[in-house]
């Protein structure tokens, strides 16, 4: 398997991860965390973070 085949398939990992109602229900401080829309959503900025270019 490349290289390209392994980031792809994690990203879909953490995806799935990030956006499962088990995950965000276990991780969620109280009932009104994660509940408003934002201009970036969570999975966005993970996203972002994980995709940064590092020099």
């Amino acid at each position: 398997m490349s290289i390209r085949n392994n980031l792809k398939d994690f990203f879909q990992e953490m995806n799935t991860l990030l956006t499962s109602s088990e995950f965000i229900e276990q991780h969620r401080v109280n009932n009104s965390a994660f509940s408003r829309t934002r201009k970036l959503a969570f999975t966005d900025i993970i996203h972002f973070l994980l995709t940064l270019p590092q020099k």
